[in-house]
């Protein structure tokens, strides 16, 4: 992800659903969603 996505989820600009939906975030794995541990 772009590093400006990164700052949005972290400080709670953006959910993480929201971002993934938007082709803003490309993940893979189980392990790959973060979206409990977000925003910090």
């Amino acid at each position: 992800m772009a590093p400006d996505t990164w700052l949005r989820l972290a400080t709670g600009g953006i959910d993480w659903v929201d971002a993934v939906a938007e082709g803003r975030v490309q993940m893979s794995g189980v392990r790959a969603d973060l979206s409990a541990y977000l925003p910090l």
